[in-house]
C-alpha cells in the first residue's frame, strides 16, 4: 500500500483531538508531527488543519497552554446556556473562565434545535466592542438538557368557540420555567389530550429551525398550577432533578442495608470489624436537627476536661455502604445532594440508606466516621484524631426542644457541656475575625391540603450556633487531616468579596456575598476565617462529604490495595467540583422556585392591596425588591416609577445615581402594589404604591 503524503498524511481530527486532549503539556506543531511520525516539512499543512479544527470547535476543550507556537486561531470556548434574554437569544456562562464571563448567543438554533438553559455546546467568541457583552455563534452541541417542558396551556380561542385545529392561530404554552421567555406554538396531535385552559401540561420541545416559532406537542396533563404539590412539582420538572432511583440502585441499596443471618454488621458488627472500630456505644451521643428531619448525618458529645472541653462529631459512615464505581454511587455523584422542598424531600440516596441503616436512630447500632477533639477554654483546637466507630444515639432531639432546655433554669448536663464547649469555639471564631451575617429564610408552612397557611422568619436560635460550630470544627479537622496527608479531595473555597459599588458610590455599605464553591486544590475559606476547609459532617446528603470521607478512610487503612480504591483520582476532581457546584446551585434554585410559587399561590387573595417590599438592588432597568410579607423576590421595573419616588429623606444616606429624578433607600422599605400573580412560573407583578401627600 503506497504512504499517503501532505496534507493526507497529517492525523484525523478526532485522533488528533484525543492526542491533545490527553495532556496538559504545551506542545508546538513540531512536538505534534513527531509524536505522529511525521516530517517536520508539514508543519504548515498542520497549522491550517489546526486552524479547521478550531472553527468546527475541535479544540475549545484543551487545557490552557496545551497548544504553542499557533497564532491566529479563532477563540472558542464550552459554554452553559444559564437563560433566555428578553429578545429571546440564549445567555451562556463560559465555566471555564476564572472571571464566570456571560455570553449573548447570536442566534437560538443549532443543527435544527432550539438551545434552552441547560445545552451544554462550543461557542466561537467575537470580541466585546464597548459595554457591550460578548457575543457567541455556537458550533457543536456537547450535551442537552431535557426536550420535555412543563408549560401553561393557553388556547387560542374559548373552549366553547368550535374551530378546525388548523385554522387561524395556534394554541400556546407559557413555559413554567421563568428562564425560557417565549411561548411555544402547540403542533395539533389528535392522540394529544386536550386539557382545560390554564393547566399544566407537560410537552415535547420540537426540532424547529431558525426563524420559525418554537413548537411543543403535549403528551400529559397535569392539572393546575395552584394544585397541592404541584409547586415542588414544577420546580423539580423545570431543574431536571431526577426524583425517582433506577431499578438497580434500589435492589443495590436494599441489598447493602439488609442485615446477615446472624448478628453481624451493621447492627453488631462482626468481631473482625469491631476490632477496626472504637465503641462509643457507652457515650450520649445526640442527634439534634429540624422537627421534620428522616437523615441524621450528625450526632455529638461533650465533657469538660482540666484545661477545656473533649468533644466528639460522629458522622454516618456512608461509605461503608456505597462503594466506588458501584451503581449508588454513581447515581449520588449524578444527583450531587439531597433537595429540601417544602412538604417534599428528594434524597440523594435511596431511603433504605438515607432513613434506613446510615441515618443516626436513637437506640441503634450504627457505623460512623467520629473526630475527636480536645479543644482549650478559649475554643482553640489543641489535638485532634480522626477514626471508625460503632455509635448508638442517646437521643432525637429538635432545635427547639433543645432551645427550650437551654431556656430552663437547669438545663440537663449534657446540653450544658455542649452549650458551654460551642461558646468556646464561637469565641475562637469571632477571635479569627469572623463576621456574624445574619439571612432572613423564610419557613413555609403547609395546611392539611398541602397549601401555604403561613410564610414566617425563620429564626435562628442558640441551639442552631450550637451544632454549628461542632460541625464547622469537625469540617476544618478533616481538611486539615487532607492537607497533612496530602490527600487528594475536595475543598470548600469561599473568596473574599470585592469592594461594594455603594463603597464607591459613597452610598450606605453592603457587603456583597460571594458564594462558596468546591475545589480540586485548597483555599482560603473567607467567611469562616480558615486557610482550609472541608465538607464532611453530611455524608447522607452531599456526595463531596462522601469523597472526604473516602480520602480520609484511605489515610486509616493499612491494606494500600483497599486504600487505593478509596483515594479519588486527583485528575477526575475538578470536573467533580464544577458538577457539585451545579448541583448545589441547581438544588437552591429549585427550593427559592417553590417558595415562590408557593407564595404566589398565598398571595393572590392580595391582588390589588399595598404591601412592603425591601429595596435589595438596583439596575439599569429597575429595582430588586423583596416582600416582607412572604421573602418573595421580585421586580420593580423603572418604567412603572413616578419621576419622584417619595422616599427622599435628607437625613438618611440614598442612592441617587440610579434613575433620574429617583431617590431610593439601599435596603429601605418601599411600599408597592401587588397587581398579579402567576403560580405557574412563581412571578408576582408589582406597580408602586399611590403616593400619598400631607394636605
Amino acid at each position: 500500500m503506497q504512504k499517503r503524503s501532505g496534507a493526507a498524511a497529517l492525523p484525523d481530527p478526532a485522533a488528533l483531538r484525543t492526542f491533545l486532549e490527553a495532556d496538559r503539556i504545551p506542545v508546538s506543531p513540531p512536538d505534534i508531527l513527531r509524536a505522529f511520525g511525521l516530517p517536520t516539512h508539514l508543519k504548515a499543512a498542520l497549522r491550517t488543519h489546526l486552524h479547521a479544527m478550531a472553527v468546527a470547535g475541535d479544540l475549545a476543550l484543551l487545557p490552557p497552554g496545551r497548544l504553542k507556537g499557533v497564532t491566529g486561531l479563532p477563540e472558542t470556548a464550552r459554554a452553559i446556556i444559564t437563560r433566555m434574554g428578553r429578545d429571546g437569544l440564549p445567555l451562556a456562562h463560559l465555566p471555564d473562565d476564572p472571571r464566570g464571563s456571560m455570553v449573548a448567543l447570536v442566534t437560538p438554533h443549532l443543527d435544527g434545535n432550539l438551545l434552552i438553559p441547560g445545552d451544554e455546546l462550543i461557542l466561537r467568541l467575537r470580541p466585546a466592542t464597548g459595554r457591550t457583552r460578548r457575543e457567541g455563534r455556537p458550533i457543536r452541541l456537547l450535551s442537552t438538557a431535557s426536550r420535555q417542558i412543563a408549560a401553561v396551556f393557553q388556547p387560542a380561542r374559548p373552549a366553547h368557540e368550535a374551530h378546525p385545529p388548523s385554522e387561524g392561530k395556534p394554541d400556546q404554552l407559557i413555559p413554567c420555567d421563568r428562564r425560557l421567555t417565549r411561548p411555544l406554538d402547540v403542533m395539533p396531535d389528535a392522540a394529544s389530550p386536550r386539557p382545560a385552559p390554564g393547566d399544566v401540561v407537560l410537552a415535547d420541545l420540537l426540532p424547529t429551525q431558525d426563524g420559525q416559532p418554537p413548537q411543543a406537542r403535549i403528551h400529559a396533563s397535569l392539572g393546575p398550577a395552584t394544585a397541592p404539590g404541584m409547586p415542588a412539582t414544577l420546580s423539580l420538572l423545570t431543574h431536571t432533578i431526577p426524583t425517582k432511583f433506577p431499578a438497580e440502585v434500589e435492589e443495590e441499596a436494599c441489598r447493602v442495608a439488609q442485615p446477615p443471618s446472624r448478628p453481624e454488621s451493621p447492627a453488631a458488627p462482626s468481631a473482625a470489624s469491631a476490632e477496626r472500630r472504637t465503641d462509643l456505644r457507652s457515650l450520649l451521643l445526640v442527634s439534634i436537627d429540624d422537627a421534620t428531619a428522616e437523615d441524621f448525618d450528625d450526632a455529638i458529645w461533650a465533657e469538660r476536661t482540666t484545661d477545656g472541653f473533649r468533644l466528639i462529631i460522629a458522622i454516618a459512615d456512608v461509605a461503608h455502604y456505597v462503594a466506588p464505581g458501584s451503581a449508588l454511587d454513581a447515581e449520588a455523584k449524578k444527583r450531587g445532594n439531597s433537595v429540601y422542598l417544602p412538604g417534599r424531600v428528594v434524597p440523594m440516596l435511596p431511603p433504605a440508606l438515607s432513613a434506613g441503616v446510615c441515618s443516626l436512630k436513637p437506640g441503634e447500632d450504627r457505623l460512623c466516621l467520629f473526630i475527636e477533639l480536645e479543644i482549650t477554654p478559649t475554643g482553640q483546637i489543641r489535638s485532634g484524631k480522626l477514626g471508625r466507630g460503632i455509635m448508638r444515639s442517646a437521643a432525637r432531639l429538635t432545635y427547639q426542644a433543645v432551645q427550650q432546655e437551654l431556656d430552663n433554669a437547669t438545663p440537663p448536663d449534657l446540653i450544658l457541656t455542649l452549650q458551654a464547649a460551642a461558646l468556646a469555639l464561637q469565641a475562637d471564631a469571632k477571635a479569627r475575625g469572623v463576621l456574624s451575617q445574619p439571612e432572613e429564610e423564610y419557613r413555609v408552612t403547609l395546611d392539611e391540603a398541602g397549601q401555604p397557611a403561613e410564610f414566617s422568619l425563620r429564626e435562628r436560635q442558640p441551639a442552631h450556633d450550637l451544632v454549628a460550630a461542632f460541625m464547622i470544627a469537625a469540617n476544618r479537622f478533616a481538611a486539615e487531616e487532607l492537607m497533612r496527608h496530602n490527600a487528594a479531595g475536595l475543598f470548600r473555597v469561599h473568596p473574599a468579596p470585592p469592594a461594594s459599588s455603594s463603597e464607591r458610590t459613597g452610598g450606605p455599605r453592603l457587603s456583597p456575598r460571594m458564594q462558596a464553591r468546591y475545589a480540586a486544590s485548597p483555599g482560603r475559606h473567607y467567611g469562616l476565617a480558615l486557610e482550609h476547609y472541608a465538607h464532611f459532617t453530611s455524608p447522607i446528603r452531599r456526595y463531596a462529604d462522601l469523597v472526604t470521607h473516602r480520602a480520609l478512610l484511605a489515610t486509616l487503612e493499612r491494606d494500600a490495595r483497599i486504600a487505593a480504591s478509596l483515594q479519588p483520582d486527583r485528575s477526575d476532581l475538578p470536573a467533580l467540583a464544577e458538577h457539585l457546584q451545579l448541583t448545589e446551585r441547581r438544588a437552591a434554585s429549585a427550593v427559592q422556585t417553590c417558595q415562590d410559587r408557593l407564595a404566589a399561590i398565598f398571595l393572590t387573595p392580595f391582588i390589588g392591596h399595598t404591601l412592603q417590599a425591601h429595596v435589595t438592588a438596583a439596575t439599569r432597568s429597575g429595582l430588586a425588591v423583596t416582600l416582607t410579607k412572604t421573602g418573595t423576590p421580585s421586580f420593580l421595573s423603572f418604567l412603572a416609577l413616578p419621576d419622584d419616588s417619595g422616599m427622599h429623606d435628607d437625613s438618611l444616606p440614598m442612592r441617587s445615581d440610579l434613575s433620574p429624578g429617583t431617590r431610593f433607600l439601599n435596603s429601605g422599605l418601599l411600599p408597592v402594589v401587588l397587581t398579579a400573580t402567576h403560580p405557574a412560573q412563581g412571578t408576582l407583578a408589582l406597580a408602586p404604591a399611590p403616593l400619598r401627600h400631607a394636605s
